[in-house]
């Protein structure tokens, strides 16, 4: 029995070698075509990393692409470990008060809308004491397509809702790209419904889950096909080049132990109202200095949530 076991895996990963192998050329085409800034990084000098070399922290922002300004409504540091083993995702309010190098304090959905994603970056590395490797930004209202080639997204829904011919079930659901735009467009005046910002976040992380996970992206047509999509639906920093991004994600694939990636909140301790009168949450310090040490050393299987 275990024989067969072992030797239905390896079959399996000699079936994806031989699929990366065959069809980096394509991807590598693909990839290059996914819109790229040099803005969405601050300026910085060339000190090291204080994480485990080779680790890397990728800074997703959502955007809900329906605001005069940018507003960023999801916000998630998504960290892969040295050894491509294991990914975790960090999810950030933003509501959340950050102070920033100049010592000012604003809310990170404020910092992003005021000074772009690089002051959002500056203000996350601040607040963890991790460094940001790369950034990517993407809009929700424009991955339908993305989440039907994936074969729909996990989500586990905290609420049951009704959103036109669809319906919500509380607990865990697949969304079609149709219905996950119905999800992230709910009235979220509704008493006790979802509110956007919580249900864009869910989606966001069910796509990074499918893309780490999908067995769908084991065919390497479909893998073209959905970065030929993402072509259109993100923008990633300058260092993210075409080799690094099909070489990333091919290590993944074939390295990760995970089922899904590990998502977390990020701690909070207090909440307050702006002169303006908007709310914000405050970081539980010691909890969050806890967990940026756990992700500069390859450490969040221990960190104590």
């Amino acid at each position: 029995m275990f024989l067969r076991v072992g030797t239905g895996v390896l079959a399996c990963l000699l079936a994806v070698i031989i699929v990366a192998g065959a069809a980096v050329g394509s991807l590598w085409l693909s990839a290059s075509g996914i819109h790229r800034s040099p803005s969405l990084l601050p300026v910085r000098d060339a000190a090291g990393s204080p994480g485990a070399p080779g680790s890397l922290n990728l800074l997703l922002v959502g955007d809900d692409g329906q605001q005069p300004r940018a507003s960023a409504t999801v916000l998630l540091v998504v960290h892969i470990d040295s050894a491509r083993e294991r990914v975790d995702v960090v999810s950030l309010p933003r509501n959340l008060m950050v102070t920033s190098v100049d010592g000012s304090r604003q809310r990170l959905s404020r910092r992003y809308t005021d000074g772009g994603p690089a002051s959002v970056v500056q203000s996350v590395e601040s607040l963890l004491g991790i460094r940001i490797d790369h950034v990517a930004l993407t809009r929700l209202e424009g991955m339908s397509r993305l989440i039907d080639m994936l074969g729909g997204v996990p989500v586990n829904n905290p609420v049951q809702a009704t959103t036109g011919e669809y319906t919500f079930v509380r607990g865990p659901i697949t969304l079609t790209g149709p219905g996950a735009l119905a999800f992230v467009r709910q009235d979220d005046t509704n008493i006790g419904g979802i509110d956007r910002e919580e249900s864009q976040r869910l989606v966001l992380q069910g796509i990074v889950e499918r893309l780490l996970t999908s067995k769908a992206l084991l065919n390497p047509g479909t893998v073209k096909a959905v970065l030929d999509q993402l072509a259109g639906d993100i923008v990633v920093d300058s260092g993210l080049d075409a080799r690094a991004l099909v070489e990333l994600f091919v290590d993944v694939r074939l390295l990760s132990t995970q089922q899904r990636p590990e998502t977390i909140k990020l701690p909070t301790a207090g909440a307050g109202v702006t002169d303006a009168g908007l709310s914000y949450l405050l970081p539980d310090q010691a909890r969050v200095a806890a967990l940026g040490r756990a992700l500069n050393t390859d450490a969040m299987e221990s960190w104590g949530r």
